[in-house]
């Protein structure tokens, strides 16, 4: 087990992220171009998102291979050690509705409404 705390708790705080992430960006991509604590929201919980990504059980990832698990950590790592390189055009790419994000709120919507409760 990589952390003691539950796998459950690591989902809803990747999906309430994607929430709060889709009430940022509801703006529309020119306003959220233009709003820096916009920007610095979203990247927060995109961070946040990938830092729970890594605290799932490999397992749960295998049974899901249609998100790409590591690029999510990996460009949570971009995120806080490569800020610098940070392009608002590619983040827009993954938060467009129908992208990558969306994909991944299905599919942890789904883990979540199928976990066996304790």
């Amino acid at each position: 087990m990589k952390n003691k705390r539950k796998t459950l708790l690591f989902l809803q705080d990747i999906l309430s992220a994607i929430e709060r992430i889709e009430s940022y960006i509801g703006v529309g991509k020119e306003e959220f171009f233009n709003t820096p604590s916009l920007q610095d929201g979203t990247l927060f919980r995109l961070q946040t998102i990938g830092e729970a990504v890594n605290q799932l059980p490999d397992e749960l990832k295998q049974q899901h291979p249609e998100i790409p698990w590591r690029d999510i950590v990996d460009f949570r790592n971009l995120l806080a050690h490569v800020y610098w390189k940070i392009d608002l055009n590619t983040v827009w790419s993954i938060l467009e509705p129908g992208g990558d994000l969306t994909a991944l709120k299905q599919v942890v919507t789904k883990i979540i409404n199928d976990f066996p409760s304790d």
